[in-house]
């Protein structure tokens, strides 16, 4: 199996957020954070106009996720 290329978590919060761009369901999702790792995906938080977030965009952003997750490492971020 060929390695995965590493990206910073800015990088991948960027390509995240240029997918759920194109998809007129997640309109209302202003922002989104990769906070950390749950099993072999990473965790997402979502800034959202609105008290919700949709459950067809919900099921988007795991697929473009587990998608990202099995292209890209996240790089390990430098101790403070």
């Amino acid at each position: 199996m060929p390695q995965k290329l590493t990206k910073t978590r800015a990088e991948l919060e960027t390509l995240l957020m240029a997918e759920l761009r194109k998809d007129p369901v997640c309109s209302s999702v202003e922002a989104i954070a990769i906070t950390g790792r749950v099993g072999r995906l990473w965790n997402i938080a979502v800034e959202r106009d609105g008290p919700r977030i949709r459950p067809d965009c919900r099921h988007r952003i795991w697929e473009i996720t587990e998608r990202l997750c099995g292209q890209y490492d996240l790089a390990r971020e430098p101790s403070p």
